[in-house]
């Protein structure tokens, strides 16, 4: 992939073309199992057959079974990005209407599910042209971003970014971006042609922040949630989701047999359509016998199902996600309780992934910050860089609960009732908090307007008449 690329590039350095080389390789490297994730996740992984149980005519039979996509998705549903918060209103001027014209949290979901299937996406930040917002966040999945890490700072080393890719079968990038701590370094091919234009920039680090599914030591990007397990679970679902397809259409038509019976009866019609005949009749044969008819016991659709509930059960186990989610259905109703403690490991993880997920986004907002004020990023204010990242409940209790669980807090802290977070933990999204508060202003300035007008007007003090003043004796 990386021989395209020419040993020097108009408008870079030696050392520039060789970080764009290895940042390729990791592209190029990872490139496989990344499409191999997203065939899995899109639910166009093929059969991978034992050639044992299935008659090799229907292997080409389409069967899905979309588990891979359930334990994304269910994951990412449970991280909802509410907003920035800070100690200071005054620092968040501007991030909001920024994150709005960027519809970051549209964005942010689309990078979460794709953070999910491949272990780590990447967020850019670079300054908007004339018509674009003042600040352009943008969004890439695994397949198109690749970034060396840098163990002793703790973040993104260098980073590279496809912008655009040719329409052949190749699918080579023609255009690139190439972040480093000093530049952003835009690469494109003309007429055969590459060429570098080049962005300083103040800020000391690459303008690119990932989001990385459960990192570790030795895997600072992290690891992708469809993990080797995952996908043999689901090859073994899949060949048992056709060979319960199959054994389907053999237990709707059972087998009989005719014993004794001249075979020139079948002469003129197929043995199907006997099968479906409404009337079937034979003679003797020719001891005048008669013929015997009888049927096969039918086999069982149960070991399938059952081996079916024991994967479920499996991939359960392996991704957190609960049985029930997965189209098994139990015999008996379960609790409340039940049901919450089954989703418990999956909660544990959802607040995990928006702790990660939070320091990355924290990262992104200080970087719109500092470009928005023009200054560099070591130079912001402590009260700008306390800014935080806010995600609702993972556990996303029903409105019934919280509000009663609020209520009874607000009674022991009565003030608590007259903040914004009190508004939000019963049940409120952004735009009815608005709402309400809003609401809540007016009729406290009608209020306040009202009880100046009731008040009691004061006789002002008189003046003593002049000439009712005693005269000196």
């Amino acid at each position: 992939m990386i021989d395209f690329i020419p040993t020097a590039i108009r408008g870079m350095t030696q050392e520039e073309t060789a970080t764009l080389k290895r940042l390729l390789k990791i592209l190029d490297t990872k490139s496989h199992r990344n499409k191999i994730r997203t065939t899995y996740y899109s639910m166009h992984n093929r059969l991978n057959d034992m050639g044992i149980a299935v008659p090799p005519q229907l292997t080409n039979t389409l069967t899905v079974v979309g588990w891979p996509a359930k334990a994304v998705d269910q994951l990412a549903a449970r991280s909802i990005f509410d907003g920035f918060v800070s100690p200071s209103d005054a620092s968040l001027n501007g991030l909001e209407r920024i994150l709005l014209e960027n519809n970051f949290e549209n964005m942010y979901n689309q990078a979460t599910t794709s953070e999910l299937i491949h272990s780590c996406s990447f967020f850019t930040v670079s300054a908007g042209a004339d018509g674009e917002p003042q600040v352009i966040i943008s969004a890439y999945s695994a397949e198109n971003a690749a970034a060396e890490y840098d163990y002793r700072r703790k973040r993104i080393k260098n980073g590279l970014t496809v912008i655009e890719r040719d329409d052949d079968a190749n699918k080579e990038p023609c255009r690139m971006n190439l972040y480093t701590d000093k530049a952003v370094i835009e690469i494109a091919r003309s007429g055969g042609r590459w060429a570098a234009t080049r962005k300083r920039h103040p800020h000391g680090r690459p303008l690119m922040e990932p989001l990385i599914y459960s990192p570790s030591l030795d895997r600072p990007f992290g690891k992708s949630r469809i993990s080797r397990a995952v996908m043999s679970i689901t090859d073994s679902a899949v060949r048992t989701a056709l060979r319960t397809e199959v054994s389907a259409e053999f237990f709707t038509s059972p087998q009989k047999y005719l014993m004794g019976a001249d075979s020139t009866i079948f002469e003129d019609k197929s043995k199907w359509d006997a099968y479906l005949g409404a009337i079937f009749a034979v003679s003797k044969d020719e001891d005048g016998d008669i013929p015997q008819f009888g049927q096969l016991s039918q086999m069982s659709m149960q070991p399938h199902t059952e081996y079916m509930r024991s994967l479920a059960a499996r991939f359960s186990g392996e991704t957190n996600i609960p049985v029930s989610s997965l189209g098994v259905i139990h015999d008996n109703p379960s609790s409340a309780e039940a049901i919450y403690v089954a989703k418990e490991d999956l909660i544990i993880e959802a607040m995990n992934l928006n702790k990660t997920n939070g320091i990355a986004l924290r990262n992104v907002a200080l970087l719109v910050i500092a470009m928005l004020q023009n200054k560099p990023l070591p130079k912001l204010k402590d009260d700008e860089r306390a800014i935080k990242a806010h995600f609702r409940n993972p556990a996303m209790p029903s409105v019934v609960s919280q509000a009663d669980a609020m209520c009874k807090i607000a009674s022991a802290a009565p003030w608590i009732a007259e903040t914004e977070v009190f508004l939000e933990e019963i049940g409120f999204d952004e735009a009815q908090r608005d709402r309400l508060l809003s609401d809540k202003r007016k009729a406290s300035a009608v209020g306040g307007y009202l009880s100046q007008l009731a008040k009691p007007v004061e006789a002002a003090p008189q003046e003593a008449d002049v000439n009712d003043k005693q005269q000196p004796n």
